[in-house]
């Protein structure tokens, strides 16, 4: 077990005095942006070169739809995240990639001394090292932010208990620790960032932690997530600019603060309801010039009336199972094509052996006071150099807006002024 050799009290008054303020150092003009890394991507640390893109197109599908059903019961998978980004821990700062996850609150990374740790590339980090690592007392007000009543050490020190949808879990000391983000113009240091420092991480036969990345960088919507810990330094404010499959070379951005506003000609906007997940509130789907209105979830009024998830977390997007049943046959009869085929990987019920980008039919979410036009990249996936599905799931769960349908435009959430804006983009420059 970690020993800190120092009573409660001492750790009590340490603590306060470093929190009274949350000063960060570079990004002069309040914003700053990083790489974000697809999990499949060339620069991703976790890709493996020898599985070929239909098969990245399986495990995204399972991870999506175990993800998915994960949603409702508001406990995710940790490594279902399809996004990493590289960030540092500590004075000196050590380098960890981690997954960025709006799904997701608390952050944690792997630490010493290992109760038992998950199996990984780099050294977990070690506090020990750290002079600005300092670990929370059970009696604060940030131990109380826990979602769940938090535990505590003999030392007094608070104890976090991360558990996840597939009985993967973190557990370890509640703990403050300064993080810097490596952007491209300067190094961007935040201090007394509250974080987990996990020293028992893992779950049934290993947990779905790969070896690459050590932790998770948690954008959610409660306390302890990053952006709301940040929220008054990046004036609320975060965006994703999401690249295509198809440009694996090249990453896509996360933005903060000034370099995540989204402005200009072309955005559209829409209320974003922050409750458990990131809500929008979908008012129909069109397909060309046929409309399907989409029903409000059950738990509508517990949700603000926002009837569809807004997630990095997942590849695909899923439907109500009446939409989505309308949508496709809206598709099918707009393409009106000979060439229909079965999807080689058993997942998409509507294929195509041959499909042009002109022949493909006009697809809009229309969120309330938004309408996001999808681009071919958005409708459809090549699940083989000979086939292209439509990359919608029916569900019978909550629906979910994933990842491919925000591919190439940059989608900032403002948590002030609780909208989120879509702009057409090209995310690979």
């Amino acid at each position: 077990m970690l020993q800190y050799f120092f009573s409660p009290v001492v750790v009590a008054i340490a603590f306060l005095a470093s929190c009274s303020i949350f000063p960060h150092t570079g990004a002069n003009n309040g914003g700053f942006s990083v790489d974000l890394i697809h999990r499949d991507s060339q620069k991703s640390p976790i890709t493996d070169p020898l599985i070929i893109h239909s098969e990245r197109i399986k495990y995204a599908y399972q991870r999506s739809l175990q993800r998915s059903k994960l949603l409702g019961s508001g406990s995710l998978i940790p490594d279902g995240g399809e996004y990493l980004l590289k960030m540092s821990f500590g004075t000196p700062p050590v380098d960890f990639f981690v997954i960025a996850d709006t799904g997701s609150d608390t952050s944690w990374i792997q630490c010493l001394p290992c109760i038992h740790c998950y199996k990984q590339k780099s050294p977990p980090f070690d506090p020990k090292k750290s002079s600005t690592f300092q670990p929370i007392p059970c009696n604060s007000k940030e131990c109380k932010l826990l979602p769940i009543k938090s535990k505590c050490k003999p030392s007094g020190i608070c104890l976090y208990n991360e558990t996840y949808g597939d009985n993967s879990f973190s557990r370890g000391d509640l703990a403050t620790e300064t993080i810097t983000f490596p952007s491209p113009t300067e190094k961007v240091k935040f201090p007394n960032f509250i974080f987990g420092c996990g020293h028992d991480n893992g779950g049934d036969n290993g947990g779905t932690f790969t070896e690459m990345t050590s932790g998770l960088l948690g954008l959610g919507t409660r306390k302890l997530s990053l952006a709301t810990q940040l929220k008054s330094r990046i004036d609320g404010k975060f965006s994703f600019c999401l690249g295509p499959f198809t440009e694996t070379s090249r990453p896509g951005k996360l933005g903060f603060g000034t370099d995540a506003i989204v402005s200009g000609p072309g955005v559209d906007s829409t209320p974003l309801i922050i409750d458990d997940f990131y809500y929008l509130i979908l008012d129909a789907v069109s397909v060309g010039n046929k409309i399907f209105k989409v029903p409000p979830l059950k738990e509508s009024p517990k949700h603000k009336g926002g009837n569809i998830i807004i997630d990095s977390g997942t590849t695909y997007t899923f439907l109500p199972s009446d939409v989505y049943t309308n949508v496709e046959k809206a598709v099918r009869n707009a393409i009106n094509s000979n060439s229909t085929t079965k999807d080689p990987l058993g997942i998409f019920p509507l294929c195509y052996s041959s499909l042009k980008d002109s022949n493909i039919p006009r697809i809009t979410f229309h969120f309330k006071g938004a309408d996001v036009l999808l681009k071919p990249l958005n409708a459809f996936v090549k699940t083989s150099d000979s086939s292209s599905c439509l990359a919608f799931i029916s569900t019978t769960d909550i629906p979910i807006f994933g990842n491919v349908a925000q591919m190439n435009f940059l989608v900032g959430y403002d948590l002030v002024k609780e909208i989120i804006s879509f702009k057409d983009s090209d995310c690979t420059k």
